[in-house]
């Protein structure tokens, strides 16, 4: 049973399981994987437009909300400085003074002021006379009496400036020698007397070292991506990470030198005490920053606040990138647990795929697995065993037929044997000077054929021989052609006349024939000694005279009816003579009707091609037959065909053994006439 499916029907490599790169766990393992990795990749990209907008939309109010909160921290600081100042120029202003009480009030404001690092009052004498106050009172102690020391404080500019100002006024940023070196900031404000128009009488001013004012936004300047510039009344640069307060240099000049002209509107911002929020980027680095210009209240004082955008998106890319590590990541662990899956899930697939490998390479024995499930993998299975059960079931009928061909064709062999059996050999009858020789070649198209010859011999001179064909082929045929030449034979036994015999056959043959089969008969018989020929015609071709100097006759026999349909009594006789050297030759419509590839018949008309003249009567049946063959080549065989010889032949003492006697020779050339 396994074999019975030749192994070459599916090859080898292509039966069993698939190859993992082509099952359908890897297929569905790289198809999820590819879908988790663009959902990453859209993801992330759409999270990357998001979180950058809402990120740098953030860093933006951040940034505002430091610089504003940062302004309002520095102008609550300089505006104490500015109220105590302008306290102290209204009580002196207003009141009478002594020298002492003007030192102890000022060293009293001094000390009330948080940050301030001394305080100067100038008073002008009121009446020509009277002698200037001028003293610097230090919140250390280190007081000075500058009219005790000379200092020509008539001629700085500061108190030039002062007493000409209308208000209060910041100075830039200065190293004070005395306080220590220490950088400083100052407000001034003139005194004057209460009225409008009155004198100005001197002046007041309260030092505040620059720390006191950059200390509380030094720790934004130490944020990464941070940069905070405190910038003077008069563009000064009190604080900026990249210019010390050394330089006194001032925000114009700055972007001047430093090529920073991405600066230059919010230097326009300082100038007009303007807010300003606006992106740029670092002319020098290339660097992207979102700066807020806020001033400080009144006080002349602006506060710059930048923050970069370049590290925010660094960290934003940071994120991002550590989100698509995350992912892959999951996508790997997602591929993998969508394998193991798959493979659960093919596995029973991959058992039917092996099935019908198995089944394809003929196993029919084994089951097909999972046919228990009730999913479409069962359904599949059930499928799969309902196809083996069928093909198991053909197979059995394909072998009973088999044996039983088998035994068929053993059968007809027999029957062929049999019916070869039946077939005489042919002969040759020596009568003194008189020969004649009887051959006939039978080849069926079939295992067993409907044509039929046979040879009687009744008598020692006398030779019956007869050739027919049945209407049939196959088993039927060959039966009808066995009865029909054991009638024949029985009844040469009975009649001398082949009309007789063949009368005598019609009316045997007749009976029991429900199957309605014929035959068509030539029936004759030849005296050897005197060549002397009768023939008879149950429907048959007439036989074909061929005499010794190579001259062909069709021999005139009219013909009866078949033998078998119906009883027939009239069977026209021939009578003539066979000359010596002649031959008479007989044949069935397998000759005359065998085609070739075109359809073409073979005829009668052919036949005397095939003969020759002094052949023995074997050499002229399997010459017309060898004729017939190569004709027809390579058309199949299509009928039984059957050749009949008769050569008579006498010897001669005084000529060839062709050659006959002067009174046979006479009988010889002698015409045939019928009886």
């Amino acid at each position: 049973m396994r074999n019975a499916v030749p192994n070459d029907i599916v090859p080898v490599q292509d039966a069993g399981a698939a190859h993992w790169r082509s099952s359908l766990r890897t297929r569905i393992a790289l198809w999820a994987g590819l879908v988790n990795v663009v959902l990453l990749v859209l993801l992330v990209l759409a999270l990357a437009g998001f979180a950058r907008r809402m990120i740098l939309e953030d860093a933006r109010r951040d940034t505002h909300a430091t610089a504003q909160e940062a302004a309002q921290r520095l102008d609550g600081a300089l505006h104490v400085v500015t109220i105590t100042t302008q306290g102290m120029s209204d009580l002196v202003g207003s009141a009478q003074l002594s020298p002492d009480e003007l030192v102890t009030t000022l060293r009293a404001m001094v000390k009330a002021t948080p940050g301030c690092a001394g305080g100067l009052l100038i008073l002008e004498p009121r009446e020509r006379g009277d002698v200037a106050f001028a003293r610097y009172v230090a919140s250390d102690g280190r007081d000075r009496d500058f009219v005790a020391d000379g200092y020509p404080f008539r001629d700085q500019g500061w108190y030039q400036r002062t007493v000409a100002s209308p208000g209060g006024w910041w100075s830039e940023p200065y190293l004070n020698r005395t306080a220590g070196d220490v950088w400083m900031v100052t407000y001034n404000m003139p005194l004057r007397e209460p009225g409008r128009g009155a004198r100005t009488r001197g002046m007041v001013s309260l030092d505040l070292p620059l720390a006191s004012l950059t200390d509380p936004i030094d720790s934004l300047a130490h944020l990464p991506g941070w940069r905070v510039s405190l910038v003077a009344p008069a563009g000064t640069l009190a604080l900026n990470p990249e210019v010390g307060v050394e330089r006194l240099e001032t925000l114009d000049d700055y972007i001047a030198r430093a090529g920073r002209s991405d600066l230059r509107e919010a230097a326009q911002a300082v100038r007009v005490r303007g807010h300003l929020q606006h992106v740029h980027e670092d002319a020098i680095t290339g660097e992207r920053r979102y700066t807020v210009v806020e001033p400080i209240g009144d006080s002349g004082w602006s506060l710059l606040v930048a923050q970069s955008y370049d590290l925010i998106t660094d960290r934003l890319a940071q994120a991002l990138w550590l989100l698509v590590a995350i992912g892959t990541l999951l996508a790997l662990v997602c591929m993998l647990v969508v394998s193991k899956l798959a493979r659960h899930i093919s596995q029973p697939v991959e058992g039917l795929s092996a099935a019908a490998a198995r089944l394809a390479q003929g196993d029919y024995a084994t089951p097909v697995p999972h046919a228990q499930r009730r999913d479409e993998v069962g359904q599949m299975a059930r499928t799969l065993e309902h196809a083996r059960g069928s093909i198991r079931q053909q197979l059995r009928e394909i072998e009973d037929m088999t044996a039983a061909r088998q035994k068929l064709e053993s059968e007809l062999s027999i029957a062929r044997e049999i019916q070869q059996a039946m077939l005489p050999p042919g002969r040759v009858i020596d009568r003194e000077h008189a020969h004649l020789e009887a051959y006939a070649r039978l080849e069926p198209a079939k295992a067993v054929g409907g044509d039929f010859y046979c040879f009687i011999q009744t008598d020692p001179d006398g030779l019956w021989f007869a050739i027919g064909d049945v209407s049939d082929k196959g088993v039927p045929a060959a039966l009808f052609m066995a009865r029909t030449v054991t009638v024949l034979e029985v009844a040469a036994s009975l009649h001398p006349s082949p009309e007789r015999v063949l009368a005598e056959a019609s009316r045997r043959l007749v009976q029991g024939n429900d199957a309605c089969m014929f035959a068509t008969v030539l029936c004759g018989r030849v005296d050897v000694r005197s060549g002397a020929c009768v023939l008879a015609s149950a429907g048959h071709d007439a036989p074909l005279l061929l005499h010794a100097d190579g001259r062909h006759e069709e021999l005139p026999v009219q013909p009866g009816p078949p033998l078998g349909f119906e009883v027939g009594d009239v069977f026209p006789l021939w009578s003539g003579q066979l000359p010596a050297g002649a031959t008479l030759l007989a044949w069935t419509d397998g000759i005359t009707e065998a085609f070739d590839v075109d359809n073409v018949a073979f005829g009668p008309e052919r036949i005397p091609g095939a003969l020759q003249p002094g052949a023995t009567a074997r050499e002229q049946c399997e010459a017309l037959i060898a004729r017939v063959h190569a004709f027809t080549d390579p058309a199949p065989q299509s009928d039984d065909i059957t050749a009949l010889a008769i050569r008579r032949r006498l010897d001669s003492p005084s000529a060839s053994p062709e050659a006959p006697s002067t009174q046979e020779t006479a009988d010889a050339d002698a015409p045939l006439h019928p009886a």
